[in-house]
């Protein structure tokens, strides 16, 4: 017991006196190349270097888009960089202040505030701390608790309100909130003595579910799944709903996270181990009070399919995922693949995925999960580490970029839009177009009210003609127009979606 005592006590201390250095400074560049932004096939570099720990993103209500990385290279004095985009991610910048401690970081998570996103934070665990950043006003807290942290998860309300759950040695999960941006952390509450590997998830009504393993067994991944209902009473406040068993396969289920939106929840999960590792959900339509059975998502023969991630958008639920091919030497485009697909809200399943990456990622002690961030009214964007033959990479694409676009290859002398073809459509239409002059080219979809409804094209491209295939699976039936516009030039057509 003694002995135990001191190993947690040199624990703390360790990460305490490591904690007192962590600070905010201005980036100082390392002197190597800091090419940022070009193509490499659709994929957008964000940064030119291999992180050493986890990246997260979030997109501000200003249209910014942030990703965040744990990062060593990039600058010289640097361990955690903010790379920032302002036209979808065509192109990224480095923001002007980062996180000193060069070190591997645990996890990094991305939060946002106010009915409109307004407040953004990035939380970070390194060791057993973890803190609070507005990086946008140079706030910089630790968020205060009880015992020795093992992980958190955090999510922000629509009041502004952080709720912050965590898990301490061995098996306790608690949690407090905070109603001034982390300055302070308040209502603690304890949650169960026998649960670890908290995940959170809140919907813009400020319904809130937590998952968690509980109670714990020896092989902690194939303990059972619960969740835990929630309801905002007050900005700060939380009040319980219920528990139930969510996930009982005595499997390992090694990811797992809920998303809800509007009365509608996913419960997602993984089960296997290498070799065998599938991704499963189950579907709730009355807020998490009771789920339909699991089906699979992800279950590929030969491939393993993990490190997922969920977000919901107005008409429903984006999912992206890693499919490991478990080839033996270098990953390539058609062995490892960054794979999206999205579910409308209704829906009970989910739809054939699509091959997002160009450059393939692949498994790494170090965290790599991809991160995916939601682009409105209907696209969604997702930032991952890619491997290019020589080195790796973070990059970035959307879904809307990879809608097969196809360069014809002829010179042209001005620029056009032709009607869509077919039209009607159900749900895929080809739209060709030709620029005479190379530069950005941004062709997007508009209802009757002239309401922005998807963005199908955003990018530099050079002059010559293309065909673009635009897919309305996330649109109703109904007649829209879409709109080309280059160095000028702009002209619109009708088209009409049949469902």
């Amino acid at each position: 017991m003694k002995k135990s005592f001191l190993l947690l006590l040199t624990f703390f201390l360790v990460n305490t006196l490591f904690a007192q250095d962590i600070r905010i400074e201005k980036p100082i560049l390392s002197g190597l190349s800091t090419l940022q932004s070009p193509l490499w096939g659709d994929d957008v570099i964000v940064s030119n270097f291999e992180p050493i720990g986890p990246i997260t993103s979030v997109r501000a209500n200003t249209g910014t888009i942030y990703v965040a990385i744990n990062d060593t290279l990039a600058t010289s004095n640097l361990g955690i960089i903010i790379m920032q985009s302002t036209n979808l991610g065509v192109s990224w910048s480095l923001f002007g202040t980062g996180i000193n401690t060069r070190a591997k970081f645990a996890k990094l998570k991305f939060v946002s505030t106010g009915t409109a996103g307004d407040s953004l934070y990035l939380f970070m665990q390194y060791g057993s701390n973890v803190y609070c950043w507005n990086f946008r006003n140079a706030s910089f807290k630790p968020v205060g608790y009880g015992g020795i942290l093992s992980t958190f998860d955090v999510v922000g309300a629509s009041s502004g309100a952080l709720y912050y759950f965590y898990d301490t040695l061995p098996t306790a999960v608690k949690r407090y909130s905070s109603i001034n941006g982390g300055a302070s952390w308040i209502n603690r509450g304890n949650i169960t003595s026998s649960g670890v590997k908290p995940k959170i998830c809140i919907s813009a009504g400020d319904s809130l579910i937590l998952n968690y393993y509980g109670p714990v067994l020896a092989d902690t991944a194939t303990s059972v799944i619960r969740a835990a209902r929630y309801m905002q009473s007050s900005p700060g406040t939380l009040t319980s709903s219920g528990f139930q068993d969510v996930a009982t396969e005595n499997v390992a289920k090694t990811e797992f996270m809920s998303v809800i939106y509007n009365g509608n929840v996913w419960f997602v999960y993984t089960t296997g181990t290498t070799g065998g590792i599938n991704i499963k959900g189950r579907k709730s339509i009355d807020a998490g009070t009771t789920y339909g059975t699991a089906i699979d998502i992800a279950a590929n023969p030969n491939v393993d399919e993990y490190w997922f991630d969920i977000k919901y958008y107005s008409g429903g639920f984006d999912l992206s995922y890693y499919s490991d091919s478990l080839q033996t030497g270098p990953p390539t485009n058609n062995t490892d693949k960054i794979m999206y697909s999205y579910s409308i809200l209704s829906g009970s399943t989910f739809g054939t995925a699509t091959q997002v990456s160009e450059n393939p990622p692949s498994w790494s002690a170090n965290n790599y999960i991809p991160t995916l961030c939601e682009i409105p009214p209907s696209d969604a964007g997702i930032a991952w580490i890619g491997n290019t033959g020589t080195g790796k990479k973070v990059f970035w694409d959307r879904f809307s970029a990879v809608s097969n676009i196809g360069n014809q290859n002829e010179i042209v002398n001005s620029y056009s839009l032709s009607q869509n073809y077919p039209n009607p459509f159900n749900p895929i239409t080809k739209i060709d177009f030709a620029v005479s002059k190379s530069g950005f080219v941004s062709l997007k979809v508009y209802d009757l009210l002239g309401k922005e409804v998807a963005t199908v094209l955003s990018r530099n491209l050079n002059a010559g003609k293309y065909s673009v295939d635009f897919n309305a699976s996330k649109l109703s039936s109904g007649i829209y127009f879409y709109s080309l516009e280059s160095n000028g030039f702009k002209d619109v057509k009708k088209m009409m979606l049949i469902k």
